[in-house]
């Protein structure tokens, strides 16, 4: 997920740079089930869009692709991720 998120410790055949993205089935009860909707790795995120956010690496083109929407393409989006 790039640089930015990098702790440095390398898992497997992953660099300290990569991660897995678990599924997102569940998203939407993250805040009901656990009081906050802390995500990533080290909950830095404070929501979808602050995760979204914070990629980088190979996911840095849909980052940007996810920032370049309009607001109704990415309300709809986010609506999505909340219903899973």
């Amino acid at each position: 997920m790039g640089l930015g998120l990098a702790d440095g410790r390398p898992d497997h055949q992953a660099s300290g740079s990569e991660w897995r993205t678990p599924p997102l089935w569940g998203l939407g009860l993250t805040h009901a089930v656990n009081g906050a909707e802390e995500l990533l790795h080290d909950g830095r995120a404070r929501g979808v869009v602050e995760a979204v956010l914070w990629h980088g690496g190979e996911a840095e083109a849909a980052r940007e692709r996810f920032r370049a929407l309009g607001r109704a393409d990415r309300d709809a989006l986010l609506d999505f991720l909340r219903s899973l």
